[in-house]
């Protein structure tokens, strides 16, 4: 610890020694699956609120002793860098109290470690059938500016910001779940692909005229303008390559209409 570092509180857990075989190959994991900062010639790593080291001289004791439990932002994605640089996923996940996902893995030198992931409140993660998967990923990629989290010709996860906002699936393949869709049926009949709160507004504006789309909706305030504060935004409606109805609309309250003159005089 550095001469202007804090020394931690009294009781906090200030520094931290993981048993390894490999530290190269501890490193690396525990880089990957929880962001932690290595520094190989030491063997050293720094974690959000702790500094400590990897050791050769202590045999990891995988059913016995102390257990340390590591927060994670997302499920899903952890588990799976733990699988892919070297762990051990070793329970499956369960839900404690309704408040937090718990899941027990082991690293690459057998420690066997918690993973703590708040629960969090239900989202929506819309899926639509598309005919082509890897052109309206693309579509939607330069529409938006969304990345992709998967990839492929049968099915697709974009997201904005880490967060996942649309997943795309080939309208004629069933997988284990069956069709999603009705075969040549209508698409979005009364459902709209609404994306809100976009920054770049005038940016998606031109960039829907460089995608050739066609345009539903022009550019509109809502409410029009004089009726009032309503949430205040402009959109624009436009139809994706497959026929889906797509609104784009700019942050609430960015249309606001301030008071005029009169009205503030008669406050």
């Amino acid at each position: 610890m550095s001469r202007n570092q804090q020394h931690p509180a009294h009781g906090q857990v200030g520094y931290l020694q993981l048993p390894a075989l490999d530290i190269s190959r501890s490193a690396s994991f525990y880089e990957a699956v929880f962001g932690w900062k290595p520094e190989l010639t030491y063997g050293s790593f720094e974690a959000p609120g702790m500094i400590g080291q990897w050791t050769t001289d202590r045999g990891p004791a995988p059913g016995s002793g102390p257990m340390l439990w590591v927060c994670a932002d997302d499920l899903w994605p952890t588990l799976q860098r733990v699988a892919d640089y070297g762990g051990v996923v070793a329970t499956t996940p369960h839900l404690d109290q309704g408040e937090r996902w718990l899941a027990e893995i082991d690293d690459p030198a057998g420690n066997r470690i918690g993973i703590v992931v708040e629960a969090g409140s239900p989202r929506p993660q819309p899926m639509i059938a598309v005919r082509d998967v890897e052109a309206s990923s693309r579509w939607y990629q330069q529409l938006l500016g969304l990345k992709s989290d998967h990839g492929g010709a049968e099915y697709e996860r974009l997201l904005s910001g880490g967060e996942l906002v649309l997943q795309l699936h080939q309208a004629e393949t069933a997988h284990h779940h069956g069709l999603i869709g009705v075969p040549g049926a209508d698409v979005g009949n009364g459902v709209l692909i609404w994306f809100g709160d976009v920054a770049d507004f005038d940016a998606v504006v031109a960039r829907i005229g460089q995608l050739g789309a066609t345009v539903v909706r022009l550019p509109h305030r809502n409410p029009p303008e004089g009726a009032g504060n309503g949430p205040s935004h402009r959109e624009i409606w436009i139809r994706d390559p497959d026929g889906y109805t797509v609104v784009v609309a700019s942050k609430d309250g960015q249309a606001f209409e301030p008071e005029d003159e009169g009205r503030r005089d008669q406050l």
